[in-house]
């Protein structure tokens, strides 16, 4: 009987390894379908991660800080907000608040202007176009009001702004950057006419951190103290309740996308 009640047993978890295994090889097998029709069918987009959602036969695929929605086939796509009604949160929001992290460390600050208001112990990044209007406000707005916080700006002209990458030059090589930047984005002061020196070539170094680190999609773009990336203008009041929420270290307490 004993003998009977282990070969029993034995045969049990052989049939839930080969169902585990069947579900795992179904999966991959869908999986590798979804990335194959969306290479022909989206041939731009970037696939970094193809997962299976709560919602029966639909897939989460991950671009970059973006979410969106295909079936099982990758030929039907949903772009929206994914909701659990149970517990009333979007599962959108919170993946793509977990897509627009980066690791603070890998920002390389060397290359940026940096200006410190207060004791500078808090620390953020800003990408910023010295030709576009919401960067200008952002700075007379919110940044110059911040308290106690190291900005290390990475200049990112668009090409919208026809003059921006040269006056990005010349920001860079003025005698001291982060006063002239200010100068002119707050008082539209007069920059020098030297666009070719070597702090220059720092330029290309912040467009390669901008498009390919953060993937900047328009500015300013604001990084938080513990990496968190936020887009867009903002109220100084708001700005600083966020990285206060947003602490190195510490978790988001405010979604960035209110």
């Amino acid at each position: 009987m004993k003998k009977i009640v282990q070969h029993t047993l034995a045969a049990l978890l052989m049939v839930s390894s080969l169902s585990a295994f069947a579900a795992s090889s179904s999966d991959t097998q869908t999986i590798t379908t979804i990335k194959n029709n969306l290479k022909k069918n989206l041939p731009d987009l970037v696939i970094d991660k193809v997962i299976p959602t709560r919602f029966s036969g639909v897939y989460e695929v991950d671009s970059g800080r973006k979410v969106l929605y295909v079936d099982s086939t990758g030929n039907l796509a949903l772009i929206g907000n994914m909701f659990d009604l149970t517990n009333k949160v979007s599962l959108t929001e919170q993946r793509t608040n977990e897509l627009n992290v980066i690791d603070w460390k890998k920002i390389p600050t060397d290359i940026a202007i940096r200006r410190v208001r207060g004791n500078g112990s808090n620390q953020i990044a800003v990408f910023t176009d010295p030709d576009c209007p919401f960067c200008k406000r952002m700075e007379a707005e919110t940044l110059s009001k911040l308290t106690d916080v190291t900005i290390y700006y990475f200049m990112f002209p668009l090409e919208i702004h026809p003059h921006a990458a040269s006056d990005s030059r010349r920001i860079l090589c003025s005698e001291n950057p982060e006063s002239s930047m200010i100068a002119f984005m707050v008082k539209d002061a007069k920059l020098t006419k030297n666009e070719s020196c070597t702090n220059a070539a720092n330029l290309a170094k912040m467009m390669d951190v901008g498009s390919n680190l953060i993937q900047v999609t328009g500015t300013p773009t604001v990084v938080l103290p513990n990496g968190r990336i936020v887009s867009g203008l903002v109220p100084a009041d708001y700005l600083s309740r966020m990285i206060d929420a947003n602490r190195a270290g510490g978790e988001s307490a405010i979604s960035a996308s209110k």
